[in-house]
C-alpha cells in the first residue's frame, strides 16, 4: 500500500511536469526549430509577385517591375508627361552652330553695289565681278542720289531765331544765302551750293576763318540710278577687296556703297 501511494505520486508529479512542458523541451526542441525557421519559409512563400489578392501590396508591386524593368509611358501615368517631354526637347535643340549659320548667311548672301548714273560705268563693274559671281546683273530703279553739296549755316529752333541769324550773317558780309523757310532744311541757312564734296569743305574752311559755323551736307534728290546685283556665296570682305579696284562714280559725285539686296 505504501509503494501504490508513492507510485501515485510519482505519476502526479511526472504527469504535471509533461504537461507544462518542462520534461517535453528536450523532445520539442527540434519543432521549435521549425517554428523559428517558419518566417524564413513565409518569405519564400510571400512573393511580391504572387501575392496579387492582397490590395495594400498592389503600389509595391508596380514599384517593384519600375525599377527592374523599362516602364513604358502608357504603364504608369505619373510617368507618362516625363517619357514623352524627353524627345520634345531633344528636338528644341538648335543643330546648327554659330559658325553653320554664319556659313548658311553667306552661302545665300546677295549684295548690291551702287546708286551710279552713268551706265558705261555700272556696266565696266558688272564685267569686273562677272568672273567671279556668273549670276551678277544690272538693274535701274529709283534711288537717293548726291546731286551736290550744300554749305549750311546750322538749323534754328524756330522762324524768328532762323532770321536773327541770317541778319547776322549780313552783318558779317556774307551776301550769298538762302534762308529755307521750309522743308526737312527748315530754319537753316545756305551759304552755297557746290558740284563736289571737296569744293564745299573749301567754302567751308573760308567761313570758318570768318568765325562762321557751318557744316557740309549733301544734297539728296530722288531719281533713277544703276545698280549691280551680285549673288555671292563668299565673305563679303572678298567682294569689297575687288570693288575697291575701281574708282567709280556717278555723274553727280555719288560714291557708291556695298549693301544687301532689297
Amino acid at each position: 500500500m505504501k509503494y501504490a501511494f508513492y507510485s501515485l505520486i510519482l505519476a502526479n508529479v511526472v504527469f504535471f511536469l509533461w504537461e507544462s512542458s518542462i520534461l517535453g523541451r528536450g523532445v520539442s526542441s527540434a519543432s521549435s526549430y521549425q517554428e523559428l525557421r517558419l518566417p524564413h519559409v513565409v518569405e519564400q512563400i510571400a512573393l511580391l509577385s504572387e501575392r496579387t489578392g492582397s490590395p495594400e501590396k498592389a503600389p509595391d508591386l508596380v514599384l517593384a517591375e519600375v525599377s527592374t524593368t523599362e516602364a513604358k509611358p502608357e504603364q504608369i501615368k505619373g510617368t507618362t508627361s516625363i517619357v514623352e517631354s524627353e524627345p520634345a526637347q531633344k528636338s528644341e535643340v538648335p543643330t546648327d552652330t554659330p559658325s553653320t549659320l554664319s556659313t548658311r548667311a553667306v552661302e545665300s548672301g546677295c549684295f548690291q553695289w551702287g546708286p551710279i548714273t552713268d551706265e558705261t560705268r555700272a556696266r565696266e563693274v558688272l564685267n569686273l565681278v562677272k568672273p567671279e559671281s556668273d549670276q551678277a546683273s544690272l538693274i535701274k530703279k529709283p534711288s537717293d542720289l548726291t546731286d551736290g553739296w550744300w554749305v549750311l549755316f546750322p538749323k534754328a529752333h524756330d522762324l524768328d531765331t532762323a532770321k536773327a541769324n541770317r541778319k547776322m550773317l549780313l552783318e558779317k558780309g556774307v551776301t550769298d544765302l538762302w534762308l529755307f523757310d521750309k522743308g526737312a532744311l527748315q530754319g537753316a541757312i545756305s551759304l552755297g551750293l557746290f558740284k563736289t564734296r571737296n569744293r564745299a569743305e573749301q567754302a567751308q574752311k573760308t567761313f570758318t576763318e570768318q568765325g562762321i559755323i557751318t557744316e557740309v551736307v549733301p544734297r539728296q534728290v530722288r531719281n533713277e540710278a544703276y545698280w549691280v546685283r551680285i549673288p555671292w556665296a563668299r565673305p563679303a570682305s572678298d567682294l569689297d577687296e575687288i570693288l575697291k579696284s575701281t574708282d567709280a562714280k556717278g555723274a553727280a559725285g555719288l560714291s557708291p556703297a556695298l549693301i544687301p539686296c532689297d
